[in-house]
């Protein structure tokens, strides 16, 4: 006989119980910032509405820590909310290449009116899409439970060598050594797949890191050294996320426990290296030694910190002027930019150079599909909210498959590669992540009929 706890039993504390007084702090908090922040007062009424959508709507896409719209959506409001606040008084911070520059009134209030609303229809169509939550607040360590990975550790290692290898190769050895120009690159999407492949290979090899034997160990080790140097050589803002994604490593090598106090650091630690880019920008020779051998200068102070939080909040301006100051991008362009099909076929090379806010900051996408208009606008978020939707729905059965789980996470760290890089990057730049983890999650469904088949098969052999 088996007995079902309740939610409090469990020692859960059901997520509608908190609704009320999360509300209450929520809108105290946001009246707060109007009082002290007068370019805050009229975005108030929609940023209301806001974290009503985020509180009503919860539970409908619970578990909140897997759930792809919700990633995105709070990082619309919170860019909005955040960059309406900070942005006027960062200027001249640095880190922010063209766009360090004071927005007026009309724009601060425009640009963070529009994120929150962007952010409540993608909550509102992912909760339509994603369905009834029969599973209820689930496990977020259970969902992260992917079985004994030290099978794989040896397979893990060899696609790290292989991915590192490939790294270098594009970049060339002299150019990752020292070289006079920061950005390199031959600007090919083969190219492009291996870098963004780079972050998952991190991931890998922090499992083994943590689970392997010790000769594993220590190779894995000494490849995560080398992507640390890779990345530290491009001066890229992937450094910062090296430490979360060892952890997430950990988190997988312990089958889904996650640990506090593991977390605080961590956070620490990425926060420092963001600013460690910046600096390598403003050396005079670049590549790893030049970067490495200018570390006894950099100072890390209020100016650094201050630069560090206006290049992130960057994204907030580079939207403002791409959606609202820019000229009108021709309709056109549109299927451009969200066609899956290559650049040099949909033509999307002699577009480019008009999609840029100068010569260093190409248009965000989230600028870009503001620009188009309020029906572009309004569709668009739409049917983004309700394609995360249906991906958290797909999420949920690949989760429920053992051998299939992976997959499932790999679709979510894609999604929030493409969240992140959403208000700082062209749309076409960016959606790719969103079809590569469609594509992860094709696979991992493929993965679950092969599971399915396999039992069905050893049932079968079983009766007879």
């Amino acid at each position: 006989m088996s007995v079902r706890l309740t939610a409090s039993e469990r020692g859960v504390t059901p997520l509608h119980n908190t609704k009320i007084p999360l509300t209450f702090v929520g809108v105290l908090g946001l009246v707060v910032v109007a009082l002290f922040t007068p370019s805050f007062v009229p975005v108030l009424p929609i940023a209301v509405l806001n974290l009503l959508a985020f509180v009503v709507l919860a539970p409908r896409l619970a578990p909140l820590a897997l759930s792809p719209a919700v990633y995105f959506a709070a990082y619309l409001s919170a860019v909005g909310l955040l960059g309406n606040v900070f942005s006027n008084p960062l200027t001249g911070s640095g880190g922010t290449g063209g766009v360090d520059v004071l927005v007026t009134d009309d724009l601060l209030r425009g640009t963070a009116n529009a994120l929150l609303i962007a952010s409540s229809l993608v909550l509102v169509s992912a909760a339509v899409t994603r369905g009834p939550n029969k599973s209820g607040n689930a496990s977020r360590s259970a969902a992260l439970d992917l079985g004994d990975l030290t099978r794989l550790s040896a397979l893990i290692l060899v696609l790290g060598v292989i991915e590192l290898a490939l790294l270098v190769y594009f970049l060339g050895v002299n150019a990752l050594i020292s070289r006079p120009d920061r950005l390199v690159g031959r600007g090919s999407s083969i190219e492009a797949a291996i870098q963004m492949a780079a972050i998952g290979a991190v991931a890998g090899v922090a499992i083994v890191l943590f689970s392997g034997r010790p000769a594993q160990r220590w190779l894995a080790f000494i490849l995560l050294v080398g992507f640390v140097g890779y990345f530290i050589s491009l001066g890229t803002r992937r450094l910062a996320l090296v430490p979360l994604l060892i952890l997430l490593g950990s988190v997988f090598a312990k089958r889904g426990k996650i640990s506090v106090l593991a977390l605080i650091p961590t956070v620490l630690v990425s926060v420092v290296l963001l600013a460690l880019p910046l600096y390598f920008r403003g050396l005079s020779m670049h590549g790893l030694v030049p970067h490495l051998g200018g570390l006894s200068a950099f100072v890390l102070d209020k100016s650094v910190l201050a630069a560090s939080t206006n290049n992130v909040l960057a994204g907030f301006k580079i939207t403002a002027m791409t959606g609202f100051s820019a000229p009108k991008i021709d309709a056109s362009v549109l299927w451009i930019s969200i066609s899956p099909i290559t650049g040099g076929s949909v033509g999307w090379y002699e577009v480019a150079p008009t999609l840029r806010l100068n010569k260093f900051t190409p248009f965000s996408g989230i600028g870009e599909l503001i620009n188009y208009g309020p029906i572009v606008f309004i569709c668009a978020f739409t049917m983004l909210g309700g394609i995360l939707g249906i991906m958290q729905r797909v999420n949920d059965r690949i989760l429920a498959t053992p051998g299939a789980k992976i997959t499932a996470i790999g679709a979510l760290g894609l999604v929030f590669i493409f969240t992140i890089q959403s208000t700082q990057y062209n749309l076409r730049s960016d959606i790719r992540y969103l079809y590569f983890a469609i594509a992860v999650q094709i696979v991992g469904l493929l993965l679950m009929r092969s599971s399915t088949l396999k039992r069905v098969n050893g049932v079968v052999r079983g009766s007879q």
